[in-house]
């Protein structure tokens, strides 16, 4: 299946080898049945070859190296799993975190503005935070609520992480159930129309098995 996808010529990874230890680390972080099924690997290969800065499987998937992940498709495809398991081969200077958009949204109920410090940097400051963000299941979130005032804490932290990705070159990674025309009504167009720059967009087809309860390449 893996020599159908993809024709690799020069590349220096060997995926045939990097996707059984990933099923082999998958099923000690998720249990026994997680798996990878080979009709993903046109969605894992691209996201493998990103964070290995693999130049020639990323050009084939038209992968742009400067930009970060937004790994989209229906719920229980298994995104939240996927980046979770990148964590094991990305190299250090690419480590990131990931946090739940919802916790993130709670945070600042909790919190108030500033805890957007941890994201994109202080209020009225010229101090920047440059850790690398996986968001994951953006859109799940509700709206916060602090001292009877309403944020939309994703909203301004992706125009906060598009200013620090244009000044810096500052990489975010998002998982996301919801689409590109969703995304607009939810966020609003400034925030697409940034996502369309900051973002390679991998995505599961929308007949894609749900994985919840099961989840190498055979």
């Amino acid at each position: 299946m893996l020599a159908k996808m993809i024709t690799i010529t020069t590349s220096l990874f060997n995926y045939k080898q990097i996707l059984p230890v990933l099923a082999d680390k998958g099923r000690i972080l998720f249990g026994a049945h997680f798996r990878i099924y080979p009709e993903d690997l046109k969605v894992i290969i691209p996201v493998i070859a990103w964070f290995l800065h693999d130049e020639e499987v990323a050009r084939q998937f038209d992968i742009d190296l400067h930009k970060g992940i937004f790994l989209g498709g229906p719920i229980g495809t298994g995104k939240t799993q996927i980046m979770q398991l990148m964590k094991c081969i990305v190299p250090r200077p690419l480590n990131y975190e990931m946090k739940h958009c919802d916790r993130i949204s709670e945070e600042y109920t909790l919190k108030g503005p500033s805890m957007l410090y941890n994201y994109i940097g202080a209020e009225n400051s010229d101090k920047y935070n440059h850790r690398i963000w996986c968001f994951d299941d953006l859109g799940s979130e509700h709206t916060a609520h602090h001292y009877g005032s309403n944020c939309q804490v994703m909203k301004k932290i992706l125009l906060g992480r598009y200013e620090l990705f244009t000044k810096f070159g500052t990489i975010t990674h998002v998982t996301s159930s919801l689409t590109t025309s969703a995304i607009e009504q939810r966020y609003g167009t400034d925030v697409r129309s940034r996502m369309r720059e900051m973002f390679n967009r991998i995505t599961f087809d929308k007949e894609s098995r749900d994985k919840r309860g099961y989840m190498i390449a055979t």
